[in-house]
């Protein structure tokens, strides 16, 4: 081709095919959860994975989604152990679940300092300082519903002055003390009756690690116990499992947090009066994107007052266990309904100019 004709085909390209052509930009963000066993983690996945898809449709950006996780929660060595390899690999960002509020802290200082652009997820840390949005369930508000919902429920029965049990979960998991002291103070505002069977019994990461240490617990109590808050999905189900094997499902009043088949088979039975759902498919969707547009040199916090973007918390009861309002939040099938602008903007979509 002659140079002329040639430098000429070349300046007029940009007219042809516009602004809008495919995008060049690439990135790789690693969503790290707190381990690979909850529902709940696996809705973040399939959020993230949305994410990408939808911003591939919109200009041709490709966003490589890895989940990459420890096998079991509360195994905080292998997630720093996790959260360093994948900075040394070449992450573009991270999207991190951190197990401990505290000694999740220095990792993410480090993914930091190497360039790499950290969203925190469903749990905070400490410091502030080194991650560039927070994303998560209000989860001190979600332990106040649970709190309403459970006195309401036992002051149907008559009970006034109720005995409980707060059954937490585990020491520095952030997400899951909010949840126990919003439920703890709001039952001491409302119910000032109340009587404190036990509050310093905790469940572990496994539902047969809640089984093992609610066993004993209900064993001693069980006569006496009126109801009982389990803050997440394994605490909940494997207390429901304890109350079964001891005859007291039913009898002994249970709210838990979350969604797995196991507990929602229990609210449908019965065994369990409500839980409260966090909604996780927009959590790993709207932290993904907030990480893409960080990389992309926007200021993903503007017109903020703080870092943080709550997705939102809901109780669930027998009632309402099938509406489609419920199954957005933990069936696939119908997470995949939900519009782009409801899972970047919230329930009213974009906000007006």
């Amino acid at each position: 081709m002659p140079r002329p004709l040639y430098f000429l085909l070349a300046a007029t390209l940009p007219f042809v095919f516009g602004c809008g052509g495919p995008s060049n930009e690439q990135f790789t963000i690693v969503v790290i959860p707190k381990g690979l066993t909850h529902e709940h983690w696996q809705s973040v996945h399939r959020g993230a994975l949305r994410c990408a898809a939808d911003l591939e449709a919109e200009d041709g950006t490709r966003v490589r989604i890895m989940f990459d996780g420890p096998l079991r929660e509360r195994d905080a060595m292998e997630q720093i152990r996790i959260v360093d390899r994948r900075v040394a690999t070449g992450a573009s960002g991270i999207v991190l679940a951190p197990q401990h509020s505290q000694t999740m802290t220095a990792c993410v200082k480090r993914a930091a300092d190497a360039g790499v652009p950290v969203v925190i997820i469903d749990s905070g840390i400490d410091d502030p300082n080194h991650f560039v949005k927070y994303v998560a369930t209000n989860n001190y508000n979600g332990g106040c519903l649970a709190a309403h919902h459970l006195i309401g429920e036992l002051k149907k029965q008559g009970k006034d002055k109720p005995k409980l049990i707060l059954f937490r979960y585990a020491v520095g998991s952030q997400a899951t003390e909010d949840r126990e002291r919003g439920f703890e103070k709001t039952v001491n505002d409302i119910c000032p009756g109340v009587v404190w069977l036990s509050t310093d019994k905790y469940a572990g990461a496994t539902r047969d690690s809640a089984m093992r240490e609610a066993g004993p617990m209900i064993l001693q109590y069980g006569k006496d116990v009126d109801g009982i808050f389990a803050p997440n999905e394994s605490s909940a189900s494997g207390t429901a499992d304890v109350l079964r094997s001891q005859g007291l499902n039913k009898k002994v009043v249970l709210m838990g947090f979350d969604a797995s088949k196991p507990l929602l088979q229990s609210i449908q039975e019965g065994d369990i009066i409500g839980s409260i759902l966090q909604d996780p498919y927009r959590m790993g969707y709207l932290s993904t994107w907030y990480c893409v547009q960080h990389l992309r040199g926007v200021n993903v916090n503007k017109s903020r007052t703080d870092m943080s973007e709550s997705t939102g918390e809901y109780l669930v009861t027998e009632k309402n266990l099938n509406a489609v309002s419920t199954l957005r939040l933990y069936d696939p099938a119908t997470q995949a309904t939900r519009t782009t602008d409801e899972l970047r903007y919230g329930p009213n979509g974009k906000p007006k100019p």
